[in-house]
């Protein structure tokens, strides 16, 4: 009962937010707009980050959008997606998907940015796809994990208190084909070396398991073959991007030098000028002040009768 009123809760969750396509697009005109059936796995949908759905009829095609709240979980989900489509793309935090005779999917993303969706982001996406070979890897096998619901779902081998996802822990696996057989690749990356360092141990307490840290990363292989194993890990190393915060040391050109001497120069011109201004004004001041009768002993002032000599 709990798993079905969640599943209700995401599909209904989509009516009360904004239109994501637009009424019209060339030639084709809107006919209806509904959100996604998203009754299955409500859990993961959760973990991504769902927050709206929209499937618009165009008459020859429907294009379907999925917003997120943030990149990172719209690349989850696109990745999840494209085992049952292959053109499912993603644009910012949104993943959009077409059916019928669709136009190229470039030319969907066009439209779409140009309808200016709500809360459309371009933040960047995540990076440790990256590290992942390229080589015997089976397409659409890659799956991105950032919560216990997607694990179990993917990858049920690994148990979330391996994981530890109180650190913010975010994982991706794929599937390769080897001379033994499929083997499975996962990556899990922490937010620095020692808490990689904390959890390989348990990670290592798994049957069937091939697992090597670098830097943040743990890597984690099943297969039947050891060669295989060794031959994934051996490929996955941890480039870490190093900023100083130390100071870089002046260096003068002879732009930045003529520059600053102009604004030394300028600075003691504008101290000068005040400096002439305000006595002139005090002694302004003082002279009226004397003119009509307010001066006393205590407040006496000298004046040179220099125009006497």
């Amino acid at each position: 009962m709990p798993r079905l009123l969640a599943a209700l809760a995401i599909s209904l969750c989509p009516l009360a937010g904004a239109a994501i396509w637009p009424g019209q697009w060339g030639d084709s005109h809107l006919i209806s707009a509904a959100p996604v059936d998203l009754t299955a796995n409500p859990e993961i949908w959760k973990e991504y980050g769902l927050q709206s759905t929209e499937r618009a009829d165009y008459g020859g095609f429907r294009a379907t959008a999925y917003r997120f709240k943030d990149t990172t979980g719209a690349f989850a989900a696109a990745q999840w997606l494209r085992a049952a489509d292959p053109s499912t793309a993603t644009l910012g935090n949104y993943v959009i998907g077409c059916s019928g005779k669709c136009p190229p999917i470039t030319k969907l993303k066009e439209w779409l940015t140009a309808s200016k969706p709500p809360g459309l982001s371009r933040s960047a996406y995540p990076v440790l796809d990256t590290y992942f070979p390229p080589k015997n890897l089976i397409a659409g096998s890659k799956r991105y994990i950032y919560g216990p619901a997607a694990l179990a779902q993917f990858e049920p081998r690994v148990p979330p208190s391996a994981v530890a996802f109180d650190f913010s822990t975010e994982g991706q696996i794929a599937r390769y084909r080897s001379p033994g057989g499929e083997a499975t690749l996962a990556l899990f990356s922490y937010p620095t070396p020692m808490m990689a360092r904390q959890q390989v141990t348990e990670f290592e307490k798994l049957p069937n398991a091939a697992v090597k840290r670098t830097g943040a990363l743990v890597a984690v292989v099943f297969t039947a073959g050891r060669p295989t194993a060794e031959a994934l890990l051996s490929q996955i190393n941890y480039e870490a991007s190093i900023s100083l915060d130390q100071v870089p040391p002046l260096v003068l050109k002879p732009e930045s030098a003529a520059n600053m001497l102009l604004a030394i120069i300028s600075l003691a011109g504008v101290v000068l000028t005040f400096c002439i201004l305000s006595g002139l004004a005090f002694g302004l001041i003082r002279v009226l002040a004397r003119k009509f009768g307010y001066s006393h002993a205590n407040d006496s002032m000298i004046t040179l009768h220099l125009a006497d000599k």
